[in-house]
């Protein structure tokens, strides 16, 4: 009986696996602006640094880790699943993002930044 159970276990554990592994979201990448999350799902034109009067807005909510997102050309929001400090100096920016999609959620694994006409990746791992 105990050998049952185990073999049951064994072959739901591979399944899962099996699914998980077709089930996952392919890597690849966006290009937009990159946003404070908490003002412009608030209102949608808040896509800038300064918000309602205050300067770097989108900046201070990123420092102190309120999430990020970026609202690419095709105007498709997607909140980042980043370290949002790191992100902070680049609200209001052109950005490439790198990663998987999941639920409309980036799992970002690269971020780069619009500078002079050439792509700079962040250091995700920097904590302002």
């Amino acid at each position: 009986m105990l050998k049952n159970i185990r073999l049951s276990i064994l072959v739901a554990t591979a399944l899962l696996g099996v699914v998980a592994l077709y089930g996952a979201e392919k890597a690849t990448s966006w290009e937009g602006t990159l946003v404070d999350s908490n003002c412009y799902l608030k209102d949608s034109s808040l896509t800038g640094n300064d918000h309602m009067g205050v300067k770097a807005c989108g900046t201070a909510c990123l420092k102190q880790g309120l999430p990020a997102g970026i609202l690419t050309k095709a105007k498709q929001y997607h909140v980042l699943v980043a370290p949002s400090p790191a992100l902070a100096p680049y609200v209001g920016q052109e950005v490439r993002v790198s990663g998987s999609l999941h639920h409309g959620a980036i799992l970002a694994t690269k971020v780069e930044v619009q500078k002079e006409g050439k792509w700079e990746e962040v250091n995700l791992k920097s904590m302002m």
